[in-house]
């Protein structure tokens, strides 16, 4: 796949992994189901589109609800025969409050991966930092390793595996 559609790729998967908060938020600002759903449409269109703007060491939440605020402001002025939907400051304490639940909700499955990630062996958090801090691909992270691409996709499996276990084994004791 080439960088264009590699790019656009990447940007539809997360509009998919984080389309209930953004359709939340969206109805939150505009009180409408199916303005919201035509809202959401328009807004992965224009986060695909401009998908290079996006700065993937950031958080993309946050990213495509500005490009959602933006839009429910075009929205509103657009449909002058209806009363304005919310006040651009409304609209902006919503922002900060579903940025204050997107951290509440993100940072203790975050300290639970770091209390796991410690718990693996150092093969592993080698591989892992190999690929995910250092964004190597699999053969880079190899050859790197000493290892064949085949045993690092299986360490990579394992690891994974291990972490996505361990992180819910600690939420659920937590009652999250």
């Amino acid at each position: 796949m080439d960088a264009v559609n590699d790019g656009a790729a990447r940007v539809a998967g997360l509009l998919m992994r984080h389309r209930g908060s953004l359709l939340a938020y969206l109805l939150a600002a505009l009180r409408d189901p199916h303005d919201a759903e035509d809202l959401l449409q328009d807004v992965s269109l224009a986060a695909t589109s401009s998908w290079r703007q996006y700065d993937p060491a950031t958080p993309f939440l946050p990213w495509a609800r500005e490009i959602a605020r933006r839009r429910v402001l075009d929205f509103a002025g657009r449909r002058a025969r209806r009363p304005a939907l919310l006040d651009p400051e409304v609209l902006a304490r919503l922002d900060v409050a579903a940025a204050r639940l997107d951290a509440e909700a993100v940072e203790p499955r975050r300290d639970a991966l770091r209390r796991c990630l410690e718990g693996l062996g150092p093969h592993a958090r080698r591989v892992l930092e190999l690929r995910y801090d250092e964004r190597l691909d699999v053969e880079d992270v190899a050859s790197r390793a000493g290892r064949t691409p085949q045993a690092t996709y299986a360490l990579l499996k394992r690891a994974k595996e291990a972490l996505r276990d361990c992180v819910a084994r600690r939420l659920a004791a937590e009652g999250r």
